[in-house]
């Protein structure tokens, strides 16, 4: 018969690691370490020591046209760090979130932008009925950082930024 047949196989709990005969409490204390090592790196995950900066409440309105912008998404990308993000509410008002709800934004400069379509976020695109290409309800331009032109500096004494775009 071959040795390599399953006949042949052993089960794992006869299983003999080399230096366990020697030591037999040996499997005992590494089942123990590697149990103590899950439980501290599971631990370690759970209790978040996150240092983050400082947020001021940020709130304003965005106009398009001196109208108000009814939805969308207004976005202050910071130089490094988190972005802070608020929706726009039908009056054109927002108050910014960083890291909680409506906890404002880090001090400092932001490069800003926004974007406002006439998507409907219940329908699923290109698959749900009734479903039609967004159209933009403010230039396409303001929704990039990189092309909006909107620029602001949060600091501790403002609170209100509004932005007119045109």
């Amino acid at each position: 018969m071959d040795r390599y047949s399953p006949r042949n196989w052993q089960p794992i709990s006869s299983f003999k690691a080399p230096g366990l005969e020697i030591f037999p409490g040996l499997r005992d204390l590494v089942l123990v370490i590697v149990t103590v090592a899950l439980i501290l790196g599971t631990m370690a995950g759970c209790s978040e020591s996150i240092d983050r900066p400082k947020t001021f409440p940020v709130s304003g309105k965005v106009t398009y046209k001196g109208q108000p912008v009814t939805r969308g998404t207004i976005t202050f990308q910071p130089d490094q760090g988190q972005a802070a993000v608020a929706e726009i509410q039908s009056d054109g008002t927002y108050h910014l979130s960083t890291f909680g709800e409506a906890d404002g934004a880090a001090a400092g400069h932001y490069r800003v932008y926004v974007i406002s379509n006439t998507a409907d976020p219940n329908l699923m695109p290109g698959s749900s009925p009734g479903w039609k290409p967004p159209k933009d309800l403010v230039p396409a331009k303001y929704g990039k950082a990189e092309t909006s032109g909107l620029e602001t500096t949060v600091s501790d004494g403002k609170k209100e930024y509004d932005f007119n775009l045109q």
